[in-house]
């Protein structure tokens, strides 16, 4: 198996003080993350989060799936959906972050993509999986998701790194209860997210979560 060099590209945050996910193990998930400050997503008022070995996050329940299918019976964010195995190696970590530094950090970042949109984070919950190989082998994957809030906004922010192509069903995007907020990054094949973005800053790509 060939494995990609990590390489934190700039736009990523640091989490030298982050959580590990303790579960070295197939299709699991962290244990209950309590939130310091509710996360809005769509309307709907979230005091715990999951992160999820496979890459994607859910709230009310851990999820073991790793078939990637964003269907309507649950909200989930996924980054980048697939069968990941981290027995084999690589790191996944998460940090809800309350520093000046980092709320400072997404706070420019949600004004340089979003500049029309008043926001000035007041927390900011950070998952990275770093290196970790996909499940049937043939390389590692990096990404990033934060979740920039305030009581009022709340702003998905995705940054992909190294990311090795797989024949493995894989799937970017968010969905809704009910679907009724949703989006799948288009993209063929999982290479091309990284030359692909809604924001025009190459494989990033950021949503604001709003009702409608």
């Amino acid at each position: 198996m060939s494995h990609i060099l990590f390489q934190v590209p700039t736009r990523f945050i640091d989490l030298e003080e982050a959580n590990i996910v303790k579960y070295i193990a197939d299709n699991r998930s962290s244990e209950a993350i309590k939130l310091q400050q509710p996360f809005k997503y769509f309307g709907r008022i979230y005091n715990q989060i999951f992160v999820n070995n496979n890459g994607f996050l859910t709230f009310t329940e851990p999820l073991s799936a790793y078939n990637p299918i964003l269907d309507s019976a649950r909200d989930i964010i996924a980054p980048l959906w697939t069968r990941l195995d981290n027995r084999r190696g690589g790191t996944i970590s998460y940090r809800e972050d309350t520093s000046n530094a980092v709320l400072a950090y997404v706070t420019a970042a949600v004004k340089q993509y979003f500049p029309n949109i008043p926001f000035a984070a007041t927390s900011a919950f950070v998952a990275t999986w770093d290196s970790v190989p996909y499940y049937n082998g043939g390389g590692v994957i990096t990404f990033q998701v934060v979740l920039a809030y305030n009581v009022h906004r709340s702003f998905i922010l995705i940054n992909y790194g190294d990311v090795a192509e797989t024949g493995q069903p894989w799937q970017a995007g968010y969905n809704t209860v009910d679907s009724a907020s949703s989006f799948t990054i288009p993209a063929a094949r999982v290479l091309e997210i990284l030359s692909s973005s809604n924001i025009n800053v190459t494989a990033c790509w950021s949503f604001h979560l709003t009702t409608k």
